[in-house]
């Protein structure tokens, strides 16, 4: 028996479920925000080991519109990220980060940012999907957070779930000189720490990519964010994103 029974009827229970989630965004707030911005992400991965890889991941967003929030303008550069995450390679379908460090500074250019510091946990697990490939990914953070405004310090857990699925355009398999859909959706629940709901962010995203011979994937498409600050309070994070990821074999 394998560790890991996969059926049609399992893989499609899952991906309604995934496609419910994407469109029940809907809000219950009093007061609602929308932000637009461009977001651009680096994903490099190379062998390291046998069984080991090592991705360096790296990401910006920007503020594409001139728009007051709180008597202060938004600032051009919203939000740095940096993650490095070595992975262990299990199995084809399946892959650990038994421990990876991210690095987050938000509002860098105000005197108000906040610096983020985490580690985490990671479970990587793909199956073939008749036409397409679904992936689970399970993280759990430890986030050590300072935030200049107001000073303070403090420690937090959050568990993130992210159901993906790739599309093939071309023909039933993804190969170089080919386009493809990805898209995905992510969960954030706080677990420990402060937050103004347990549920507190939602990313949906669905883009086309290409998959190059030599420079790896590209790939563009909208992102929204949804963030919960409390229950009268609810961001909107319209992206637009652009991505390039490359495995150095």
């Amino acid at each position: 028996m394998h560790l890991f029974e996969t059926s049609p009827w399992r893989d499609m229970k899952l991906l309604l479920i995934f496609v419910i989630f994407i469109f029940s965004n809907c809000s219950y707030a009093d007061n609602t925000h929308q932000f637009y911005e461009f977001r651009t992400q680096i994903s490099l991965t190379k062998q390291v080991f046998d069984r080991w890889d090592l991705n360096v991941f790296t990401s910006q967003n920007a503020n594409l519109v001139d728009k007051t929030y709180g008597g202060e303008h938004a600032p051009t550069n919203i939000q740095n990220y940096f993650l490095v995450g070595p992975t262990y390679k299990y199995s084809s379908n399946l892959n650990f980060v038994f421990l990876g460090y991210i690095y987050q500074k938000t509002n860098p250019l105000f005197d108000n940012f906040v610096n983020e510091n985490r580690l985490f946990q990671q479970v990587v697990y793909s199956s073939d999907f008749g036409f397409g490939r679904v992936t689970h990914r399970v993280r759990f953070e430890q986030r050590f957070i300072h935030d200049k405004a107001p000073e303070q310090k403090f420690l937090g857990t959050r568990l993130r779930y992210q159901l993906g699925l790739l599309v093939p355009l071309q023909g039933e398999e993804l190969n170089n000189g080919e386009f493809y859909l990805n898209t995905y959706n992510e969960f954030y629940f706080i677990t420990s720490g402060v937050s103004g709901a347990i549920y507190n962010e939602n990313w949906a995203y669905a883009g086309i990519g290409y998959q190059t011979a030599k420079y790896g994937r590209f790939e563009v498409g909208p992102l929204l964010q949804r963030v919960v600050v409390d229950k009268h309070d609810i961001r909107y994070f319209n992206l637009l994103q652009f991505s390039w990821s490359h495995n150095f074999d």
